[in-house]
């Protein structure tokens, strides 16, 4: 029973907002998460910043990339959320969306400009992400958007991508 504590706190940690749950920046982050894109569009409308960061340093772009809803991910980016804004650890949402297999948002975010050659705090790429999550597909459309065939594993080690 102890055990699920911790893994529910990693859960909740990527839609933790950095403000109060009941204002506009709370409440987009946590709508976000959840892949609620008609009260993203509308919290948006309504003035909230498309670029807020949670409690854990991420991103809205990259709280929404969890989930790889698409059209949650448009809003924000139609809304000026930055493609290429990292977390704190430096995953991009495009690195999210890599390393959870989800295509059509990678594609998304490949279309908006998002760097495919960017790696986070650990040395890893989106297609390192994506080849370590078993995701073909995908690997094989950032490779096709120009990533590079060498990409950290993490460890500081160069290895040719497969």
């Amino acid at each position: 029973m102890f055990w699920r504590i911790p893994i529910l706190s990693l859960l909740l940690c990527c839609a933790a907002p950095a403000f109060p749950a009941a204002s506009p920046g709370g409440m987009l982050l946590a709508a976000a998460a959840a892949g609620r894109v008609e009260q993203v569009r509308d919290l948006l409308a309504g003035g909230a910043d498309a670029n807020l960061k949670n409690a854990a340093g991420r991103p809205a772009l990259v709280v929404a990339a969890f989930n790889g809803n698409r059209r949650t991910l448009q809003a924000l980016l139609a809304a000026g959320a930055a493609v290429n804004a990292a977390d704190a650890t430096g995953n991009t949402a495009l690195m999210v969306a890599a390393a959870f297999g989800h295509l059509e948002s990678v594609r998304l975010l490949l279309t908006a400009g998002a760097d495919v050659n960017l790696k986070n705090g650990a040395g890893a790429s989106a297609l390192a992400q994506a080849m370590r999550g078993g995701h073909a597909a995908v690997a094989e459309l950032l490779k096709s958007a120009g990533a590079s065939e060498a990409s950290e594993t993490g460890d500081g080690q160069e290895k040719a991508a497969k």
